[in-house]
């Protein structure tokens, strides 16, 4: 597939996760959506992955690029954000904490179920 209906494909597909996102009402953020959208859409095989590959695998090589604007706006607020350092510094650890136990306990319970398979093989 050509690359501009690539990048139109998924433009496309963000562009109706943020319309949703808007006129539904869905209180999640239109890029997240969009996301989502583009999973269902690649899990049900409406889209292959060969479709969007190329586009993809540019925006993927170039993805440190797109952390520049919030870093900066991170910048910006610099006061603000020394100001409530403690509290920052709680909330990284915690959640840091947090998601590895839920990722330990995810392989755990995907080990066990997957123990019993490998024994019928």
């Amino acid at each position: 597939m050509p690359i501009l209906v690539q990048l139109i494909v998924i433009l496309g597909i963000c562009l109706a996760g943020d319309l949703l996102h808007r006129y539904v009402g869905i209180p999640i953020p239109g890029n997240i959506l969009g996301m989502l959208i583009l999973l269902l859409l690649l899990c049900f095989k409406v889209i292959k992955v060969d479709h969007i590959k190329e586009t993809s695998d540019f925006f993927l090589k170039r993805l440190p690029f797109f952390f520049l604007p919030p870093s900066i706006g991170i910048m910006v607020a610099g006061d603000e954000v020394l100001s409530q350092w403690p509290l920052l510094l709680i909330l990284c650890i915690a959640l840091t904490v947090v998601t590895m136990a839920a990722t330990g306990w995810t392989v755990q319970i995907l080990s066990r179920k997957r123990k019993p398979q490998e024994k019928t093989r």
